[in-house]
C-alpha cells in the first residue's frame, strides 16, 4: 500500500554503531530484547512501545509471557527511542516497515504483536497491511483514528526548552517540567529518556524527528483496508482516549475483535494495572496466539 512508506536506507540513519542496525538489503533493525524460547505452538511475541517509551516498558509482562505461553517475546525499540539509531523519517508507514522488517529477518513467522499508544498504531498498520505475517494483535489503550490533541506537541517544546548542557541532575529536569507535566509518574516516565554520559546529561530520543513528525505520530491513514485476525483492545478505565466513536471505527477496520476496560487504569494501562493487564493478554494468547 502507498502509505506504507518506504523503509529506512543507509543515508537516513545517524548511528555510529550503523552496521549492526542495518540487515544485508541496508534497511532498519531496531534494538531489541528477547525472553524466552519457543516451546509450544504459541507465535511469537513482538512488543512495540509507546512514544517517549522503550523496550524496557513491557519487560515485566514479557518475561511472565513467555514462561507461561512457552514462546519468544522479543522487545523492540522503536526508531529514535531507546538503543536504536536516529532517523529522520518516522511516519507511521516506515514504523510499520520496521517491524515487517524484523519479523522478515529473524524469520519469526507470524508473530503476536503487542502494541501501547504510538507502538499500538505500529502493529494496527502492520495487522492491515500484512496480515500474513501477525497472528493476532493486541492493541494498548489505541484507536485506528487521528486524534487532535495538543498534548504531544506541549511535551515535545517543553522538553526542548531543558539546557541539557548545564543540567546539574534528573530532578533538576523534573522541576522545570512540572508545570507541563504535573503528574510525577508522568514526568518520570519521559525523563526516563535523560541518561547521564562522561560528557553530561544527554537524550536518548530523537526529540527533533519526534517534533517534526508531530502529525504522523497523531494521525491514522484513511485508506487501510480491515484486518480480519484476531484483535484485542485493552484500554484504561480512566483514560481519556476511549470514546464509542473510537470503539465503532475499530471494530470496522478489526471486525474480530474483542475490547476489554481495565479498570483504575489511566493511559499506560501496563504499569497502572501489571497483574490485570497481563491475565487479561495471556488469556487472549492462550486461545488466538
Amino acid at each position: 500500500m502507498m502509505w506504507l512508506g518506504r523503509l529506512c536506507n543507509v543515508s537516513q540513519v545517524r548511528c555510529p554503531l550503523l552496521a549492526g542496525f542495518l540487515n544485508r538489503r541496508g534497511l532498519f533493525l531496531p534494538s531489541y530484547t528477547k525472553f524466552g524460547e519457543r516451546t509450544s505452538h504459541t507465535s511469537p511475541l513482538v512488543f512495540c512501545h509507546g512514544v517517549f517509551g522503550s523496550k524496557i516498558n513491557f519487560s515485566r509482562s514479557a518475561k511472565r509471557l513467555a514462561a507461561e505461553l512457552g514462546t519468544e517475546c522479543y522487545l523492540l525499540d522503536c526508531r529514535n527511542h531507546g538503543a536504536s539509531p536516529w532517523a529522520e523519517d518516522m511516519t507511521l508507514g516506515t514504523l510499520a516497515g520496521d517491524v515487517v522488517e524484523f519479523v522478515a529477518e529473524h524469520n519469526l513467522g507470524p508473530v503476536n504483536i503487542i502494541g501501547h499508544s504510538l507502538g499500538g498504531k505500529q502493529a494496527m498498520m502492520v495487522a492491515s497491511s500484512t496480515p500474513e505475517v501477525v497472528t493476532s494483535a493486541v492493541i494498548v489503550d489505541m484507536f485506528p483514528v487521528a486524534f487532535s490533541s495538543r498534548q504531544l506537541d506541549d511535551t515535545c517544546a517543553a522538553l526542548s526548552l531543558i539546557d541539557v548542557e548545564s543540567l546539574g541532575s534528573r530532578e533538576e529536569a523534573s522541576e522545570q517540567l512540572a508545570t507541563q507535566i504535573p503528574n510525577p509518574a508522568e514526568r518520570s516516565f519521559i525523563l526516563s529518556n535523560l541518561i547521564r554520559t562522561k560528557g553530561g546529561w544527554k537524550w536518548r530520543i530523537n526529540l527533533p524527528a519526534i517534533s517534526d513528525h508531530i502529525a504522523d505520530i497523531r494521525g491514522y491513514p484513511t485508506d487501510v483496508k480491515p484486518s480480519h485476525i484476531p484483535t484485542l483492545f485493552p484500554y484504561g478505565g480512566r483514560s481519556d482516549y476511549m470514546t464509542p466513536a473510537r470503539v465503532q471505527e475499530a471494530r470496522r477496520l478489526f471486525p474480530n475483535s474483542t475490547f476489554v476496560e481495565i479498570p483504575d487504569a489511566g493511559h499506560i494501562v501496563h504499569m497502572d494495572q501489571p497483574e490485570l493487564f497481563y491475565t487479561t493478554v495471556r488469556d487472549f494468547l492462550m486461545v488466538h496466539g
